[in-house]
């Protein structure tokens, strides 16, 4: 095998690698375009003059992870995205919560031959519309509150398959107020924000264009994305890989959110915010875990907005995400060891975010890095006879590891030789 290069310090190399893990598991500009499209095509199509709910549709927004940029594939091995969006509508006086939901599911499925009507599926909370390439788009109806916050809303449960609940029940929420309250927590510097973005139209513009991609409106997608927001999606995708199998429901997305907007900061690197989160989330869940109680986590904007009231329904559901973050906490600590080389970053990033991705972005940047050795535009320190990752084009300063140094030994020949080992 040739000689691998091993950095002194490896901030610098696990925070692009983090990065582009990132971009590759996220919304891509084009998904992102597709998603705003068809939410605002959803919108009117709930308001047309022959749906049950026409003149009583007052306003349709974003939700969850689409609302603050955070939204990431589903799937392992398949592009699969949920898109979340709020329906706040007027109900009839004295419908049941039973009664809301069918009526959001006949307005979305239409009549025979209608747009929707064979890719709608009512849920529990919402109507979901399933897409031919994967995408899944929920529509939660919500009513508005008197006197509270602004769109502080009721929301409503009813299993659809329980004949026996002819009613269901209402909740309180407030996603509207929660994703203001994450933004405002989680701001990004702006050089941070644009040298990840241009790395993420650098991706995007490798992808092949798709045969059965609609034509969507331009779109300006989100672009001032932090490390705090970077770093949820990096745990939401290593959440996703653990239950990858498992029966059963995943923490949920908008506990980790909420997680993520406490520990949030705007210095230092990615790897340092992602490892903090993780953290912060093993020991607050830990933590209710050792005094025998469930971890509770409420909406900030809103306290009987509860974030885990389906999730944990048991201690030992608490007891494997917990192990699960232990996990993780444990192979943060292997990569960021000084003599980790590329071959077992590759093994360590594979197995907390998936192969496909970890292959694609470690094969990315052997290419890139033993290009710029071949062509003689490595820039090495005099004295060391160091590569500078930043000064080499390989990564830009912001990107690159804030807290840490940029240089690595140069190899004597070829990184990989013709491919990254497997």
């Amino acid at each position: 095998m040739n000689q691998i290069v091993r950095p002194t310090s490896q901030g610098d190399v696990i925070d692009i690698l983090l990065a582009d893990l990132a971009i590759r598991v996220q919304l891509s500009p084009s998904n992102y375009s597709l998603a705003v499209y068809r939410a605002n095509v959803l919108s009117d199509w709930v308001d047309r003059p022959a749906s049950p709910l026409h003149g009583r549709v007052v306003l349709t927004y974003a939700q969850g992870s689409m609302a603050y940029n955070a939204t990431i594939a589903r799937k392992l091995r398949t592009d699969e995205f949920d898109i979340d969006i709020i329906a706040q509508i007027i109900v009839r006086p004295g419908m049941t919560a039973k009664q809301v939901l069918d009526e959001l599911y006949e307005a979305v499925r239409g009549e025979p031959g209608s747009r929707y009507y064979k890719m709608v599926e009512r849920r529990n909370r919402c109507v979901t519309i399933h897409y031919a390439d994967g995408m899944h788009l929920d529509i939660t109806p919500a009513v508005l509150a008197d006197g509270r916050s602004p769109r502080t809303s009721f929301i409503f449960n009813h299993k659809p398959e329980d004949k026996s609940d002819l009613t269901g029940y209402a909740l309180w929420a407030n996603p509207y107020g929660f994703a203001e309250w994450f933004r405002v927590r989680t701001p990004s510097s702006d050089a941070f924000a644009r040298a990840y973005m241009g790395r993420v139209q650098k991706w995007a513009a490798t992808l092949e264009a798709r045969a059965d991609m609609e034509a969507v409106p331009e779109q300006k997608p989100p672009h001032e994305k932090s490390m705090a927001v970077i770093a949820l999606q990096l745990l939401k995708r290593n959440r996703n890989v653990r239950f990858d199998g498992r029966s059963g429901r995943r923490p949920p997305s908008v506990m980790l959110s909420k997680f993520a907007a406490e520990v949030a900061v705007q210095t230092g690197s990615l790897f340092d915010q992602f490892r903090r989160l993780a953290q912060h989330v093993h020991d607050t869940i830990k933590l209710a875990h050792d005094q025998g109680r469930l971890v509770s986590v409420t909406n900030p904007t809103c306290a009987e907005d509860v974030f885990t009231d389906r999730w944990p329904a048991s201690l030992n559901d608490q007891a494997i995400y917990i192990a699960d973050l232990k996990h993780l906490l444990a192979k943060l600590y292997e990569l960021h060891r000084p003599d980790c080389g590329l071959p077992e970053m590759q093994d360590i990033l594979s197995d907390l975010f998936g192969e496909t991705p970890t292959l694609e972005v470690v094969k990315a940047y052997a290419e890139r890095l033993g290009n710029v050795i071949d062509t003689g535009n490595a820039y090495q320190e005099r004295s060391s006879g160091r590569i500078d990752v930043v000064r080499s084009g390989l990564a830009a300063p912001a990107i690159a590891g804030a807290s840490s140094t940029t240089s690595f030994a140069a190899p004597s020949h070829k990184f990989f030789g013709s491919e990254p080992p497997a």
